[in-house]
């Protein structure tokens, strides 16, 4: 019985793996084409587009507090209380610098400083606010097998998105401590902490993965787009910026 158990638990491990790899490809396919992520176009970048992009990034990542704190007062038993706690003590970075800390010295080593900004919100652009809000109200709106999908779709998208973030920080001119701040995102192991629950899940629910992760995929895609847009087109942008 023990044996039958393994095994099926095996396939369903092999089956969820086919699925994130294809998810991965597909995802850093449409990335690719976004010019956010072209570093010939981005190697032309004035200091002002630099800085405009340092400004929108920060909005992009500094809210996601909120999505922890909606995820744990959700969280319907402690196993998944401490996969997000887990999360918070890495974000406040525990005996080292909080990630908060780290992408403000990556922002002043290209004479931004943001130290107020996240009570000032002199950057937080309405498209910004709308793409957070969004997530809030996405989760809001769903269970919590759906929660805990988009959550662990969200982990996982770290390791996908700060990868290329960081080889255009270097485009652009980061270097040496500036660009701690990428390095921790892009080897952080979050998703792999959801993930004994979320193979469960798997196991009995894969259509809801399948559809939050396309819906989590896409919805990450747009706002690169928009922050794309925004400093090559000016797009998005109040006339007075």
């Amino acid at each position: 019985m023990h044996a039958a158990i393994l095994v099926e638990e095996r396939s369903a491990q092999k089956d969820l793996d086919g699925f994130l790899a294809n998810w991965d490809r597909q995802y850093k396919a449409v990335m690719s084409k976004i010019d956010l992520f072209d570093q010939q176009k981005t190697a032309q970048w004035t200091q002002e587009q630099k800085q405009l992009f340092i400004k929108l990034l920060y909005h992009q990542r500094a809210h996601f507090d909120d999505v922890l704190w909606f995820m744990g007062n959700c969280a319907p038993t402690r196993e998944a209380k401490e996969i997000i706690l887990n999360n918070i003590r890495d974000e406040l970075g525990m005996n080292g610098f909080s990630h908060e800390m780290l992408y403000l010295e990556f922002a002043k080593s290209f004479g931004v400083d943001l130290t107020y900004e996240l009570l000032e919100e002199k950057y937080y652009y309405p498209f910004l606010k709308e793409y957070n809000q969004g997530h809030l109200r996405w989760l809001r709106d769903h269970d919590w097998s759906h929660r805990l999908s988009a959550f662990a779709a969200i982990e996982r998208l770290d390791n996908l998105d700060y990868l290329a973030l960081k080889e255009l920080a270097v485009n652009i001119g980061a270097k040496s401590s500036a660009l701690i701040f990428f390095n921790v995102h892009i080897y952080v192991k979050h998703y792999e902490e959801t993930e004994p629950a979320f193979l469960k899940l798997w196991e009995e629910q894969s259509a809801i993965i399948e559809k939050v992760f396309g819906f989590i995929g896409d919805y990450q895609l747009a706002i690169w787009k928009r922050i794309s847009d925004a400093i090559f087109k000016g797009c998005y942008l109040p006339t007075n910026s």
